[in-house]
This record gives C-alpha cells, structure tokens and sequence, in this order.
C-alpha cells in the first residue's frame, strides 16, 4: 500500500545512504524493515506490560491455588509418558 509521509531529513539521509550502497535495496524495503522492527519492539514492551501485570498478582492465593492444581496435573500427565 501507498502512503505518503514526513520523515525527519537525516533519517532519510540515512535511508539514501544505505540504499545507495547496497544495489537492490529501495527506500521501501528499508522503511518495511525499520516498521518490522519497530512492531516487534512494540509486541515486546506490550508483553512485559503484561507480564508486570500479572506479577502484581503473583501471590493472590487464588491463582496460588490454581497454579498448584495446574503444576499437579502437569506433573501427573508428562510422568505418565515416561
């Protein structure tokens, strides 16, 4: 998809630079790239968020309870495989 957009003018220096420099390469494969990069940096700072969240409920003894049934029935169902 087509889009149009500002970018600060050293980044897309920067951009030239490297598409001169690697025959093949094109602004467009760079900027997919660096958004590739910047999504996975998002989906990981999401999944810390989330981690953290869950952490505060680390001791709950709800989820104290839940997480013994769970590791018992683990434990029960791969012992059986060997």
């Amino acid at each position: 998809m087509k889009i149009g957009a500002t970018l600060d003018p050293d980044l897309l220096n920067a951009v030239d630079a490297y598409v001169a420099s690697h025959p093949g390469s094109d602004r467009s494969a760079v900027i997919d790239e660096a958004l590739k990069l910047w999504q996975e940096r998002e989906q990981g700072l999401a999944m810390e968020r989330q981690i953290r969240e869950d952490a505060k409920y680390y001791d709950d003894p709800d989820r104290v309870a839940w997480r013994e049934i769970r590791d018992a029935a683990a434990a029960r169902t791969f012992s059986k495989r060997r």
